[in-house]
């Protein structure tokens, strides 16, 4: 009996001990089951829900207008930066007293050379005035410096400065650079009957609290105006006669932007090509090429209409004031006078275009009354309204999302597992699914589904109009390597491609139509406390 006693006290005092070794790093396993994902795809996915309207009946339209090609104010005209130089001496030595004048309202005037343009007046958008001054009299002088054809609320620009004494040989130097942006300049010269010219004035005399001073032929007074960075706001005048050939060139195009992959087939498209004319001259335009392009495919598809190389006449515009009223031609592309539904078909991401715009091809028939404003500017557009009724294959779609896998607050060893995805399918075609893992950089490290899969299509009636959604569930098993990578992860890219093959008819999609999907993870996992 005490051998018996000795013999269980040994060993629940060896088992203590074990399990004392065994609390410093304890670890268990178990499993959880955790939502990683939970999102709706709506039509809103596919196409920026900008361009979405909905009509009477809640189905779907795209509506979209968007500029091709914008002339810019200096294709018509160019303000070269101009500097007026001007020396002055007197030709025999005279003795100037405080306050008398060396020079006496000086008038300088100074022509642009803008090619055929000739301007008579222009309002500053940007644009500056240096005034440089180096001066070999021997005492202050103090300059008035006018622009008096440029104008502020009828005020003149002018300015007041004073320039140093010379010492010895070396002489007084004034430099400042002043802003012009605001100002209205006439640029029809002094007697107003030129045009593209600007004067200036200049008046110079002794500083009254200096002293007199003498001053010599070769006290020379250099001065120097140079107008540069000039843009105009607005401009007025006769812009000449001018061919402007334009491109070839092309305009991004984002409409489809979301659809990776996948062809698209239209019951009708809608199509305007737009020129609009807020520029107080007229034009003649022609398009010759229109062009829509798949840089992801390498598919281009040219416009096959008779206004491919046409002119186009297009009227100034009129304005009262300030307000501008524009000038407009359309010309609409349907599906029986072009190609335009294969154009759109092509899911575009960008438009190549070229063209030749001719300014007053008619001459000077305003009277050198052309006028531009740089933010209303010649544009070739185009708008359109596509029915969402669509036969789809493989229309693909790619959307990425945070993924909450969650941590119980100890080091994880992952095993296998499942993830589940349930999905409530509101659309009336099937989808396929993929998932992928991305790391923190965005890239792809793994893929979820090893096979192909299906989510069916929702239930509808004889119209095609889904009356339910219809549920899919997906297992997918998971080994401990790839459910490492998918803890690992910090979002997941759904890839998705729709299809209507079950259909052989156009299938309208209506505003209430979504996917629902909802991830789910069950983890087999031991936690080992540190």
């Amino acid at each position: 009996m005490k051998k018996t006693t000795l013999f269980l006290c040994c060993s629940a005092l060896l088992a203590l001990y074990a399990c004392r070794k065994e609390m410093e790093r304890p670890s268990w396993d178990t499993e959880v089951l955790a939502p990683l994902v939970n999102a709706s795809l709506s039509i809103d996915n596919i196409l920026p829900d900008s361009i979405l309207q909905s009509n009477a009946d809640s189905s779907m339209k795209i509506v979209y207008e968007g500029d091709i090609y914008k002339i810019s104010m200096d294709t018509l005209f160019n303000i070269q930066d101009t500097t007026i130089h001007n020396s002055f001496n007197i030709p025999i030595s005279y003795q100037f007293g405080p306050g008398d004048e060396v020079i006496s309202n000086n008038i300088s005037e100074t022509t642009y050379d803008l090619g055929g343009p000739q301007l008579r007046t222009v309002i500053v958008k940007r644009g500056f005035v240096n005034f440089k001054v180096n001066s070999l009299i021997h005492e202050k002088v103090d300059f008035i410096y006018k622009i008096p054809c440029a104008t502020i609320g009828g005020v003149p620009f002018t300015v007041n400065v004073t320039v140093p004494a010379a010492v010895g040989s070396t002489p007084g130097v004034y430099n400042q650079t002043f802003d012009l942006a605001g100002y209205t300049i006439d640029l029809t010269g002094v007697a107003h009957n030129r045009v593209n010219t600007i004067y200036t004035s200049l008046t110079a005399g002794v500083n009254p609290g200096g002293d007199s001073v003498l001053v010599n032929p070769s006290d020379v007074l250099t001065i120097d105006n140079t107008f540069s960075d000039m843009f105009p706001h607005y401009a007025k005048g006769y812009f000449g006669t001018n061919t402007i050939n334009v491109g070839p060139d092309q305009t991004p195009f984002s409409m489809f932007s979301r659809i990776t992959d996948g062809t698209l087939q239209l019951e009708d498209v809608d199509f305007k090509l737009k020129l609009e004319n807020p520029i107080g001259l007229d034009a003649r335009v022609y398009i010759n090429n229109l062009t829509s392009m798949n840089t992801r495919t390498g598919n281009s598809i040219s416009l096959v209409n008779a206004i491919v190389g046409s002119p186009i006449n297009i009227n100034r515009a009129a304005e009262s004031g300030t307000t501008v009223y524009p000038t407009y031609a359309n010309f609409p592309l349907t599906t029986s006078n072009s190609n335009i539904k294969p154009m759109i078909e092509n899911l575009p991401d960008h438009f190549g275009y070229a063209l030749q715009i001719i300014t007053n091809p008619m001459g000077n028939v305003s009277g050198s009354n052309d006028f531009i404003y740089s933010d209303q500017l010649l544009k070739a557009k185009m708008s359109m309204e596509i029915p969402l009724s669509l036969i789809a294959t493989n229309l693909t779609l790619v959307d990425t999302f945070d993924i909450h896998l969650g941590s119980t607050g100890g080091t994880q060893n992952l095993h296998s597992g499942t993830i589940t995805l349930l999905a409530n399918n509101g659309f009336p075609f099937d989808a396929s699914i993929q998932i992928y893992m991305l790391d923190e950089n965005n890239n792809i490290s793994d893929s979820l589904y090893t096979y192909a899969n299906t989510i069916d299509q929702a239930m509808v009636n004889s119209s095609l109009r889904v009356v339910g959604k219809k549920a899919t569930k997906l297992v997918a098993q998971v080994s401990e390597s790839r459910m490492n990578l998918l803890y690992n992860a910090k979002k997941i890219k759904l890839k998705v491609k729709f299809n209507t093959a079950s259909q052989s008819q156009y299938v309208k999609i209506y505003s209430d139509y979504s996917i629902d999907i909802k991830l789910i993870g069950d983890v087999n996992y031991t936690i080992q406390l540190k």
